[in-house]
């Protein structure tokens, strides 16, 4: 597992990830298989319209994902960055108020 895959510590982005996702090492083991298994379509961490759910979303595999937000997407060997973590916190807010 990758620590660079790990969310950041607090914040709206890390809570929702802890809930879905049962923590951060379980998160970063899930989308580095994710990557893996994508190949070089990588993978991207989506949230539902409707429900704000997040997922990882595997483009060409999993078909189209029309009810959902993107909020990263990332392939083999990258890791988001601070910005990708700041914007994902944003959308994630910004859903959780339209719900």
């Amino acid at each position: 597992m990758s620590d660079g895959l790990r969310p950041p510590g607090s914040g709206l982005a890390a809570m929702r990830i802890g809930l879905e996702f049962g923590g951060a090492d379980d998160f970063a083991d899930s989308f580095e298989r994710a990557m893996a298994k994508g190949g070089e379509q990588g993978a991207s961490l989506v949230a539902a319209l409707d429900r704000g759910d997040l997922s990882i979303h595997l483009p060409r595999v999993d078909g189209p994902c029309w009810n959902s937000v993107p909020l990263f997407h990332l392939h083999r060997g990258e890791i988001p960055s601070d910005i990708d973590w700041a914007t994902t916190s944003g959308i994630l807010e910004k859903l959780e108020r339209y719900r």
